[in-house]
């Protein structure tokens, strides 16, 4: 049995990973840092030792701020040690103890539809500290892929806007359903179980490491996505939107990134992934209130 190291996996993607994965033929360790005090390079390398090696490590552990990611400009200590400092410390680990591993990567360190092709995984991002037009987070997550690249064992997993049927302050979709007022625009986003099942299945097929983007195929608008939401689950509320940037900018402060990302490549691989609109119209014709969870 596959012995599978999941870190962070309080968080709301390592709860997802954590379902997943006891639902499949994997011996899922899944320390909290509390038990485990997996920032520290000399104690997870005792930890894994103590349970005598691991085959894969998912380290869906980071910042990226509550409410929203205009923490990470106030947090930027948290910022760098979770998105950027432990990222670095766990590459070490894996040359030293010979593992693959998967870090959460993310999309937002792009900006635009890339003339309507999408951002593949070779396109530089521009969304960063190079351009001096993005947030904190985005910014660091940027310098932390660069880094990972050269790393041979290591899968980059681009995640954007995660969404599902259960709902939660994290979803995409309870988020549009909740906003006083909607930012309108155009993204890649991720159902969160189409997005774990990819991962997963990177480390189980003995895929190539490196950087995927793991989001639905196609792209979809805000005002596509309330329209669904109305469509489907007719909410007792008027949806209004942001006039234009900048009105929105008025009340956010941190730039927020808008991207398309090209899929082929994981979908070369024989990991298609499903059409942006499928996955949505999945998610609310099955969607479950937090109230009746």
């Amino acid at each position: 049995m596959r012995k599978i190291l999941l870190l962070g996996a309080s968080g709301y993607m390592g709860g997802k990973f954590k379902a997943s994965l006891t639902k499949g033929n994997f011996q899922t360790l899944s320390p909290s840092r509390a038990q485990v005090n997996y920032c520290n390079f000399e104690v997870l390398r005792k930890y894994i030792r103590e349970n005598e090696g691991i085959d894969f490590l998912i380290n869906a552990a980071g910042f990226t701020g509550k409410p929203n990611v205009e923490q990470c400009e106030i947090k930027r200590e948290e910022t760098i040690q979770g998105n950027l400092l432990l990222p670095q410390m766990l590459s070490n680990l894996a040359a030293l103890e010979d593992f693959r591993w998967l870090q959460i990567g993310t999309g937002c360190i792009y900006n635009g539809d890339n003339g309507g092709k999408g951002y593949t995984e070779e396109d530089e991002p521009n969304f960063s500290f190079k351009y001096n037009n993005c947030s904190f987070y985005s910014g660091v997550k940027a310098v932390a892929e660069t880094l990972l690249r050269e790393d041979s064992r290591c899968y980059v997993a681009r995640l954007r806007i995660p969404f599902d049927e259960k709902d939660g302050p994290r979803n995409y979709i309870t988020k549009l359903l909740t906003y006083r007022k909607t930012y309108d625009n155009i993204n890649s986003i991720s159902h969160i179980g189409d997005y774990v099942r990819a991962c997963i299945n990177l480390y189980v097929n003995n895929c190539p490491t490196g950087v995927y983007n793991i989001t639905n195929e196609g792209s979809v608008s805000t005002r596509e996505v309330v329209g669904m939401i109305r469509e489907l689950l007719n909410p007792n509320r008027k949806f209004t939107y942001f006039t234009d940037d900048k009105e929105f900018y008025r009340i956010a402060k941190t730039p927020r990134s808008n991207c398309v990302l090209n899929v082929r490549k994981i979908a070369g691989l024989g990991l298609p992934m499903r059409n942006v609109k499928d996955a949505l119209k999945d998610a609310i014709e099955n969607w479950v209130p937090a109230n009746l969870k």
